[in-house]
């Protein structure tokens, strides 16, 4: 506990950050409406400030230590929360939030993050199983579900630090090589939907390499989440046979609560110049996505179809329509 103080020290001086050099710790806040998230991941107490409840905008928010950090912080240590609670930006009214401002990597794997956990309405809030990603430089890095009971019950239009470690597994890869970082919290209730989960056809798995299952793996966690309701088609991988068919693999994710089912998908895929290389209407039946998963599924176009053979694919784009 407490290791994230570490990071507020000048190494080379071995002297407590500058409050210039403390702002600079900060990071992105990404604030969700309380509504979002359900009673499996936040409990709203009745508020104790009814008469804000006419209030709108934005409000500012002040320090809130758990009764054993009150305990076992130094005075200086405070202080320095509390600056930094001081500089943090309002809050939308009606919204929590995680800020990040420290982490270290642990000898025994994994990271520790320090955050400000806010809250920025009347009624006093306890977070429960919570999903929390770390991001690098706007691409995930690691994601979990965590209970954060222990953190206890958040006053209102107040902020809470407290230390959140992410395990080894919870990586999605292990580049560290970034320039800025922060912590993003989901709601099961968000209008957008993270098809993580990735599903392959038997057939289509046992002709892939390891490796390329492994880049398939990592391609479906990296990809930012999709709306609610909606299904989206990605291309992630392309090719030409010896024969000048023009082979392209397909991602989709399922955003929807029932099964995605085409009957027949209208293709079109394009060079890096906004030329046509191939189209054509192509038998869907066979595919079939799960709800919140990912199935990649291959085209082909036979060389009678490929309207470009000498297309420079090194980029392309795709475009699909169901019909």
């Amino acid at each position: 506990m407490f290791s994230f103080f570490k990071n507020l020290v000048n190494k080379e001086q071995g002297q407590n950050l500058s409050e210039e050099e403390l702002k600079k710790e900060l990071r992105e806040e990404a604030p969700i409406h309380l509504d979002e998230l359900d009673e499996q991941e936040i409990e709203k107490e009745t508020p104790v400030q009814p008469e804000a409840a006419g209030l709108s905008g934005e409000v500012s928010t002040e320090l809130s230590l758990h009764p054993l950090w009150e305990e076992q912080l130094d005075n200086e240590k405070k202080y320095t929360l509390r600056f930094l609670q001081a500089e943090l930006p309002k809050i939308k009214y009606g919204s929590v939030s995680v800020i990040g401002f420290s982490m270290i990597p642990q000898p025994t794997g994994g990271v520790n993050v320090a955050l400000f956990f806010r809250n920025g309405t009347p009624a006093p809030v306890k977070f429960k199983n919570i999903r929390l990603a770390i991001y690098f430089d706007d691409t995930p890095f690691a994601r979990q579900r965590i209970n954060l009971s222990d953190m206890g019950t958040i006053p209102p239009f107040s902020s809470r630090p407290w230390e959140v470690h992410f395990p080894p597994e919870s990586f999605l890869h292990d580049n560290f090589d970034f320039k800025n970082w922060k912590v993003l919290m989901r709601a099961n209730k968000s209008p957008y939907v993270w098809p993580n989960e990735l599903e392959l056809d038997p057939q289509m798995e046992a002709r892939m390499t390891e490796r390329q299952k492994d880049r398939l793996e990592y391609f479906t966690k990296v990809l930012p989440p999709i709306k609610a309701d909606t299904v989206e088609i990605t291309g992630f991988d392309i090719g030409k046979t010896k024969d000048g068919r023009l082979v392209a693999g397909l991602l989709f994710r399922n955003g929807i609560p029932f099964d995605f089912t085409p009957k027949a998908l209208r293709i079109t895929i394009s060079d890096m110049e906004g030329d046509v290389v191939a189209t054509g209407l192509v038998d869907a039946s066979t595919v079939k996505v799960r709800p919140k998963t990912s199935r990649p599924w291959l085209v082909v176009f036979p060389a009678e179809m490929v309207k470009k053979p000498d297309a420079d694919i090194r980029r392309w784009a795709l475009e699909v329509t169901t019909t």
